[in-house]
């Protein structure tokens, strides 16, 4: 009788220990359940942080000292709404031109086809000079059309070298060309390039008080050139 009592105890524990090892997944599962929505949130906090950081991005952009430490301009939002967006080098300040003022600059300049956009003054980074940027309304012409008719519209302009290049991944037309300065003998180097987009066509050019502020402002005009890309 003894050896039946203590064989039905052995089983009982031993089923009791089973019984337990097999509670522990299980207990196990019901924590990767619980802990599942914690992870959810962990991954919606992560997306809504960097949602913010885009929105911060974005609103420095457009604010009015976001300049000084470089900014990009063309987007809605940013110092100048362009048909395309580029980067501006440090310490280079944009300006926004109103669509009344951007016409007259381009009777005072000589340009009929193109409103002045956008006026990035050199000053602050220690050069004279200026990177503009014009637009146009919506138009079937290439880059290059648009560049020639930028550039037959200057006075006083001397020789003009045309090319067909990329400003970031636009298809555009580049000019460097020579004008008769009204102050120097040494005639003047200028530069430009343009781009269209379903938007309108743009173009960006270097001018400068001299040849050496001009060249002193190269790397400026190249930034703006590679970075460029289309607004959505």
């Amino acid at each position: 009788m003894g050896k039946y009592k203590w064989g039905a105890v052995s089983a009982v524990l031993t089923i009791g220990v089973l019984a337990g090892c097999s509670a522990t997944p299980e207990k196990g599962g019901d924590a990767a359940e619980n802990t599942s929505p914690s992870a959810s949130a962990a991954a919606s906090a992560q997306a809504a942080k960097k949602d913010d950081g885009k929105k911060d991005e974005k609103a420095a952009a457009g604010s009015p000292d976001a300049w000084k430490k470089g900014t990009r301009v063309g987007p809605a939002g940013s110092l100048c709404e362009l048909p395309v967006s580029f980067d501006v080098a440090k310490m280079w300040q944009p300006k926004g031109l109103k669509p009344e003022d951007g016409k007259l600059l381009g009777e005072f300049m000589g340009h009929k086809s193109a409103r002045g956009a956008c006026e990035i003054d050199a000053k602050p980074a220690g050069n004279i000079g200026f990177i503009r940027v014009w637009a146009t309304d919506p138009t079937k012409k290439s880059p290059r059309e648009v560049l020639e008719e930028f550039t037959g519209e200057q006075p006083r302009v001397l020789k003009k070298e045309f090319s067909d290049t990329k400003a970031g991944e636009l298809p555009a037309a580049e000019v460097s060309y020579t004008t008769k300065s009204p102050l120097r003998d040494e005639p003047q180097q200028e530069r430009a390039f343009a781009v269209v987009t379903p938007k309108g066509a743009a173009v960006v050019h270097l001018g400068g008080f001299d040849n050496t502020e001009h060249k002193e402002m190269l790397p400026a005009y190249e930034m703006a050139k590679k970075s460029v890309a289309p607004v959505s």
